[in-house]
């Protein structure tokens, strides 16, 4: 399986589009129709201007058009998980002050809640606007004011981000322990049994994915979950054996689970166990 990137990445450098303009790297250029972003040569302080991107008439509303291009953005952010970028917004002189102001930072709130929900980290993204208060050109003429609406990404860190730690579900007492674990791409789960028999699970709709666990000595078993979705399994056997791993893009913070009351056996088996030990003694 694809692992997820980690480490720390250096990306520091300007950004330029074919629909864009800028100053960039010979690595570091935003999406085109016919070209993918590139990240590589970029270095923190330089901005790519993102030209493909367009809203309605005085609104944050993006229009369908822009969708393609967007999608690209998010997938090379998602391939470079730790470069934290700004996407600033900026109109032309046309209204008042404030007005813009309010509406750049509503479309660069547009941009960002777009890119997250197509799956980039939420932590990547910081959204600002600054209205008319950075022009590129003379707002004057028609072709100065089209060039200064516009969109931006501003490279402005990098995210340090740690190797998902596993993730245990405890199979006791004929249950899976917790039911349900909420974990960020790229977290590898483990299923430890400690009933007395073995269970033979499977996933819903995922084809080929089976757990085996042998009863009593702590079978496990580990797989590693790099897409986001909900997977849920089952025991074929064992209704009660069951639960659900929910794999998102980024959690607030790493879930971990601890072991049950009594490690290596049922609760069953403990009593029975404490009650021979009282009574032979």
């Amino acid at each position: 399986m694809k692992k997820m990137k980690f480490g720390l990445l250096l990306v520091v450098g300007v950004f330029a589009w074919a629909p864009f303009s800028f100053a960039a790297g010979s690595l570091c250029k935003a999406p085109t129709a016919n070209s993918a972003l590139e990240l590589d040569g970029c270095k923190q302080g330089d901005t790519l201007i993102l030209r493909e991107i367009h809203f309605d008439t005085d609104s944050a509303r993006i229009k369908e058009m822009s969708f393609a291009f967007l999608d690209k953005v998010a997938s090379e952010l998602k391939e470079n998980p730790t470069i934290k970028v700004a996407v600033q917004g900026h109109t032309d002189s046309i209204g008042a002050a404030d007005y813009n102001m309010d509406l750049s930072q509503n479309r660069a709130q547009s941009v960002r809640y777009y890119l997250v929900s197509a799956g980039v980290n939420p932590n990547q993204l910081v959204a600002q606007g600054f209205g008319l208060t950075e022009p590129l050109a003379d707002n004057a003429t028609s072709q100065g004011r089209a060039s200064n609406r516009r969109v931006e990404l501003k490279l402005v860190g990098t995210l340090v981000l740690s190797e998902p730690k596993p993730t245990n579900v405890y199979i006791s007492t004929f249950h899976a322990k917790p039911m349900e674990l909420v974990v960020p791409v790229g977290t590898q789960v483990t299923w430890t049994n400690y009933d007395e028999i073995s269970h033979d699970i499977t996933f819903d709709g995922v084809p080929g994915t089976r757990i085996w666990t042998k009863g009593w000595k702590g079978d496990t078993y580990s797989l590693q979950f790099d897409n986001p979705g909900t997977y849920s399994y089952h025991c074929d056997v064992h209704k009660d054996v069951n639960g659900r791993i929910v794999v998102k893009s980024a959690v607030d913070e790493y879930v971990t689970t601890e072991s049950p009351i009594y490690p290596g056996q049922t609760t069953s088996s403990y009593e029975a166990k404490q009650t021979v030990q009282r009574v032979g003694g």
